[in-house]
């Protein structure tokens, strides 16, 4: 068997028009007024069958022989090789394909990686916890938080609410602290952190100074929470997430690079929206057990609303645009069901 090609000696960038023999368990290059050059075949390296682009026959000197023909196969190329170019010609492979990589990608991110997650945060020793919330704290503090300008008694009155809460739902003090500070990046606002102390800032304080059940009911949906690991499972989701999209994508820098920006920021998204539903099941199932109204949970959501309520109705149809991106659930939504 006779091809014609283009032979670059040595790892050079020069061709030659030559022909390549196929005889036996050898390949015999003749180029030129050359000497043939002769290699076995079981020590050639072959490229992988692309459609479109010739097999290339690399040798051990360097030397690489490339077919004019495009189409052409080695008769010793792997069967495999012909198998995976057959496919990638197949119509009904390609949409096959194109709608099994979507499916994939959800199963992976919405199933295996949430489970994944689930699975990290129970093997996680709490030393390893204390410093996540920790750094994540110095790191919040610097950035949005000021020194709180709450009165000492204010401050001791919605400790000791808090306080007679962890008693009464045999909670550890070392563990749920609470901290008050200033925000004006938050305004009236509190988070939980992944290793239990929570912030209050001073501007959800005073929102809620004559409606304390209320302020419980917001500190009961922090704790919920904590108790749910909430912060520690969607640190190890989007983790998990982004590996998945590094592997699903590899090397393809561009790609990977807005996939593992957006993919897993819309996917985090989901899962926030179901951690902040958890929260509120938390926060609702403890107020009725200690002896208060799930409506104090939706006043609190009420005063959050209208003290985050912009002015502007351009901006109202913003927001309601947003609203799916949103990591909350609806406000309307969470006052329904508390009030049902």
């Amino acid at each position: 068997m006779n091809v014609q090609g283009h032979y670059f000696p040595n790892a050079s960038s020069n061709y030659q028009l030559c022909v390549a023999t196929v005889s036996g368990s050898h390949v015999e290059i003749n180029h030129g007024g050359h000497a043939p050059v002769r290699y076995a075949i079981n020590e050639l390296n072959l490229s992988s069958a692309i459609a479109g682009i010739a097999d290339e026959l690399s040798f051990d000197d360097g030397g690489r022989f490339i077919p004019l023909d495009t189409e052409f196969r080695w008769p010793f190329n792997a069967k495999s090789h012909h198998s995976l170019e057959r496919l990638e010609k197949n119509k009904w492979a390609i949409i096959a394909a194109i709608v099994v990589t979507p499916l994939f990608m959800w199963f992976m991110l919405y199933k295996v990686v949430p489970a994944i997650a689930v699975y990290s945060v129970d093997t996680l020793p709490h030393s390893v916890v204390e410093q996540m919330g920790e750094q994540s704290f110095a790191v919040i503090k610097k950035l949005a938080l000021d020194p709180t300008e709450l009165p000492a008694e204010q401050q001791a009155t919605v400790q000791q609410h808090f306080n007679t809460m962890l008693d009464a739902l045999a909670l550890e003090k070392s563990v749920y602290r609470l901290s008050f500070y200033k925000s004006q990046s938050f305004g009236a606002n509190a988070f939980a952190l992944p290793h239990g102390r929570i912030v209050v800032t001073d501007e959800l304080a005073n929102l809620l100074a004559d409606k304390p059940n209320a302020l419980k009911a917001v500190l009961l949906h922090e704790i919920g929470h904590v108790v749910h690991q909430h912060s520690v499972r969607i640190t190890a989701q989007s983790a998990a997430s982004t590996i998945v999209l590094a592997v699903i994508f590899g090397d393809l820098e561009g790609i990977a690079e807005v996939a593992l920006g957006t993919g897993a920021s819309f996917a985090q998204q989901g899962f926030s929206r179901d951690m902040e539903r958890e929260a509120d099941s938390y926060a609702l199932t403890q107020l009725e057990y200690l002896g208060y109204s799930s409506n104090d949970f939706a006043d609190a959501i009420e005063a959050l609303q209208g003290a985050h309520t912009t002015e502007n109705e351009h901006l109202k149809k913003v927001n309601n645009l947003l609203e799916y991106l949103s990591s909350h659930p609806s406000s309307q939504e969470r006052i329904d069901n508390a009030r049902k």
